[in-house]
């Protein structure tokens, strides 16, 4: 079973079997100083956990990206706004030209991150900012990942590495890696 397969299966039950901290996303969308008005992508954005946060930021537009069929499906049922465009596609297949990339508990299931992030930055608009963050520790997700076969290998890596693969790209002006939450961001 592949990934695609994996959180297709789990899309009808993804929301009941994964819990987010809402404090803790509100606490990062802070930590990461996002503006009004920006043009957003969501990216492995699953049912739609990150938009309803994303709104009250009145963005211009946000286009949400997964893999999974089933979970764009999922989250377009629970959203009917017109700034929001869920698309089921690969996101390296993806293009356009953001203000605002975040890769909101998605960033382990990409294989290549160095192709990952050259290629999202490629999408960024000048001072646009890149974010991959998580509202768990690094050694909780690596310890959930741990226990399915099909995500077993989809590790975060230390918030360093994705850093000093970000500062290939980009000016990398938050690295948050500890017990409550991980965070990278680089601006373009």
């Amino acid at each position: 079973m592949n990934q695609r397969e994996f959180f297709n299966r789990l899309a009808p039950i993804w929301d009941e079997i994964t819990k987010h901290d809402e404090k803790k996303i509100d606490k990062i969308l802070k930590l990461i100083d996002i503006k009004d008005n920006l043009n957003i992508l969501d990216v492995g954005c699953g049912t739609g956990i990150l938009e309803s946060f994303l709104l009250k930021y009145n963005p211009n537009s946000i286009t949400a990206v997964d893999i999974s069929e089933k979970m764009i499906d999922v989250a377009k049922s629970k959203y009917n706004y017109s700034k929001i465009n869920f698309i089921a596609q690969d996101i390296m297949e993806h293009k356009g030209l953001y203000d605002l990339i975040i890769i909101y508990s998605a960033y382990p299931h990409f294989s290549d991150k160095n192709a990952l992030i050259n290629h999202l930055s490629n999408m960024l608009n000048k001072g646009g900012k890149l974010v991959v963050a998580h509202s768990d520790s690094r050694e909780k997700i690596n310890s959930v990942h741990s226990r399915h076969q099909e995500v077993k290998e989809d590790r975060l890596p230390p918030a360093i590495e994705t850093a000093n693969i970000f500062s290939k790209y980009l000016y990398v002006n938050l690295v948050i890696d500890n017990d409550e939450m991980y965070i990278v961001s680089g601006i373009k």
